[in-house]
């Protein structure tokens, strides 16, 4: 049973359940663990912290508290490590949580924390940047970068909607992209390594997080009808059913090596984070990450 923990916690995120991370880790003390805490007052002071306590070994875990942005951050900081790396899910979406089956109750968190399995799971890169879940370039990083996070922690999946409606008041954008050396087009491009997308809405439905390879999603059609039936069919579920040919269609490519360009730049986000703009260089096959999975 593992015995010393290093917690790197989003205060901001959770929207009220932050008495469970006081729970998971009252409950793994009473079992006798060392639970530490990140004293860094930034996201890259505890980035910093937790990348020192992972290379010297002075944690067995580092669990990350939060979403899916504060999971992304504590993979960085385990990365090729050889330190597992587990999670208590306080996100919007939670879309790690919903692709691994965690639990959800602090009893079910605490005892995978101290007695699950570490699996590697699949990672890839953006720019050199690691990420677990997904890239978006186009329509969803648009809603990310123009998102009130503030609001967000207020009123939780309600502050969506002022973006989403900005992100079709911008229009559709122009995409080209090179999968594997062949070239496509697209108004708004995901490229997933997990199935789940934006919590658990289904966007990748082969792909998983401990088998390699990307799916790479590709929407097509400018007008406004297309891409609203584009998105009705993802938050139904059923994006799998929706056209592959004609204008509005939907297509799917396995890959693993993307590049995204346009002739503007274009909003990107990075599991669930606005991240930068393209140009968008996606690499499949990250660093070393090891997940503690139920």
């Amino acid at each position: 049973m593992r015995r010393r923990f290093h917690l790197m916690a989003n205060p901001k995120a959770g929207r009220g359940r932050q008495g469970l991370v006081a729970d998971v880790a009252a409950r793994l003390t009473a079992a006798g663990c060392d639970v530490g805490y990140s004293s860094g007052a930034t996201e890259a002071a505890c980035l910093s912290e937790a990348r020192s306590i992972a290379e010297s070994k002075a944690a067995g875990v580092v669990i990350a508290a939060g979403g899916d942005g504060t999971i992304r951050l504590a993979a960085k900081a385990v990365a090729g490590t050889g330190v597992a790396l587990g999670v208590i899910p306080l996100g919007t979406g939670n879309v790690l949580a919903h692709e691994a089956g965690l639990p959800r109750d602090a009893d079910g968190l605490a005892r995978l924390l101290l007695t699950g399995q570490p699996r590697r799971i699949n990672t890839a890169t953006a720019n050199g940047e690691l990420f677990l879940l997904m890239a978006g370039a186009g329509f969803d990083g648009r809603v990310i970068a123009a998102l009130d996070h503030r609001l967000k922690n207020r009123i939780g999946k309600l502050a969506f909607f002022p973006p989403v409606v900005e992100a079709f008041a911008a229009g559709a954008d122009h995409l080209h992209v090179e999968i594997d050396g062949r070239l496509h087009d697209a108004t708004w491009v995901v490229v997933a390594n997990a199935s789940r997308y934006g919590g658990a809405f289904v966007v990748a439905p082969g792909t998983r997080m401990t088998v390699p390879g990307l799916e790479v999603v590709l929407f097509h059609g400018h007008l406004r009808h297309q891409r609203v039936a584009q998105l009705l069919a993802l938050g139904r579920g059923r994006l799998g059913a929706h056209p592959a040919t004609g204008d509005g269609r939907i297509e799917r490519v396995q890959g693993t090596r993307v590049e995204i360009t346009s002739a503007r730049p274009v909003p990107v986000q990075l599991d669930g984070d606005a991240f930068i703009e393209t140009p968008l260089s996606i690499r499949d096959g990250g660093p070393d990450v090891h997940l503690i999975l139920p």
